[in-house]
């Protein structure tokens, strides 16, 4: 059996490091007290280049529903740069309490699909952008004094393509490994023709997309739609949210996006985006639709020059023939680039259809980091078993000893994003951080 390597601080040398954590003199951090004060400072930096979860609809619905679950305490972080007094960097976080550990990770619960904080473009001032990670990070530390615990999942290591090639601050200092999700994007330049991207696809896939087009297209009443009433819109969603649960009992998956505040928290979203449009990011609603059904229905974000699709169902067996989702979101895409948008982000998951539109992948980590004593032992459970899955014997056995059902998760904040993931987009099982 391969021998497992471990280069890590002796568990003294960690402790005592503790005591050298060094107190930032480039950036001060505070838990904001007001969620409406970090909207606005949200809404201040939010631009074209942004994530669309982080836009101020998004993160509104998102702390009003699940923000207030029991156990969860909303912790709205605020850096700014010492000499100015500006808003640096903004990180929508949580704090938990698991096994006795007070965990801090991002505002996730499952429906977010890559973890970053908010930064201004300047955010670093005049220091090179590692030492002002160092920096920025030590004046996070300082402010979540009395946690235990910082995972974060699905971390992007930098920004999207459109915002160029600015890193994440936390891949820079934090301790990480690879994450099993990946996101899933392709580029169409607005100056091109869609014909022309659609022949860059291998010949049998465009032929047949055309061929399922075509046979769709048989019915006189079928039709792709962009829903942008706010009731239809919701509507329209709620037959996604029926859709994907009997799919998932059909299978007999377990299925948590059935959950009270999953679904109030998609409802607000929805309303107010759509309710109140802002130049931030909005959602969309697009389908397939022959007469009153819907054959196939998705749930999106726009934001400047990206559109991105997060949650999509297919209606019944007889659509199965013409592929309705790859249709769709060949469809959604064409829309949209139709409208000037140019980058086409399918979010995370492993699934076909995504391969054969040749989407590109996106790479992710998770990172976790002790914020204290009392957490060293969760940060050296979460690496033992980080290096374990990469020898396939071991986890091979610990499988069969039924680790992956029972064991304690090192970082047990991944369990809620496991919780609440979409069995539409996730990449693998629900059990994955579990060795």
């Amino acid at each position: 059996m391969h021998r497992v390597a471990m280069s890590i601080l002796s568990p003294a040398a960690e402790r005592r490091s503790f005591l050298r954590a060094a107190r930032s003199t480039q950036f001060s951090a505070e838990i904001g007290t007001e969620l409406d004060q970090f909207i606005a400072c949200c809404a201040a930096l939010h631009d074209d280049r942004s994530l669309p979860f982080h836009s101020p609809a998004w993160l509104r619905a998102w702390y009003t529903t699940f923000g207030r679950s029991p156990g969860s305490k909303p912790l709205w972080l605020i850096v700014r740069l010492r000499a100015s007094g500006q808003v640096a960097a903004l990180l929508p976080l949580v704090s938990r309490r698991r096994g006795g550990l007070r965990v801090v990770e991002f505002a996730d619960a499952g429906v977010v699909d890559y973890n970053a904080p908010i930064l201004a473009p300047d955010w670093h001032g005049q220091l090179p952008e590692k030492q002002a990670a160092q920096a920025l990070w030590a004046a996070v530390r300082e402010a979540l004094a009395g946690h235990d615990l910082f995972f974060a999942h699905k971390l992007l290591p930098s920004a999207l393509l459109e915002a160029g090639d600015r890193p994440n601050p936390l891949a820079l200092v934090l301790e990480q490994r690879p994450c099993e999700m990946f996101g899933n994007v392709f580029d169409v330049a607005p100056e091109s023709e869609w014909e022309t991207w659609r022949r860059s696809l291998e010949k049998r896939t465009r032929k047949e997309i055309e061929r399922c087009w075509r046979v769709f297209q048989r019915s006189p009443v079928a039709r792709f739609e962009h829903q942008q009433d706010p009731q239809q819109a919701l509507a329209l969603f709620e037959v996604l949210e029926q859709q994907q649960s009997q799919r998932m009992k059909a299978l007999q998956t377990p299925y948590k996006l059935d959950a009270p505040e999953c679904k109030a928290f998609y409802r607000q979203l929805i309303l107010d985006s759509l309710s109140c449009p802002n130049p931030g990011s909005q959602v969309v609603m697009t389908a397939l639709i022959d007469g009153d059904e819907v054959v196939s229905a998705l749930f999106g974000l726009v934001n400047g020059h990206r559109y991105m699709g997060l949650r999509q169902s297919i209606g019944g067996e007889a659509w199965k023939a013409c592929s309705p989702a790859r249709l769709l979101d060949e469809q959604t895409a064409r829309h949209f680039h139709g409208q000037g948008r140019q980058h086409f982000d399918f979010g995370i998951g492993d699934y076909h259809h995504k391969h054969a539109l040749n989407m590109r992948t996106i790479a992710l980590v998770d990172a976790c980091e002790a914020l204290s004593p009392r957490g060293l032992p969760a940060l050296w459970g979460w690496r033992l078993r980080r290096r374990l899955k990469s020898h396939p014997r071991v986890v091979a056995l610990w499988r069969r000893m039924g680790g992956l059902r029972h064991s304690q998760r090192p970082a047990a904040a991944a369990a809620d994003a496991a919780a609440c993931e979409d069995p539409q987009r996730k990449n693998a099982s629900s059990g994955a951080d579990s060795i």
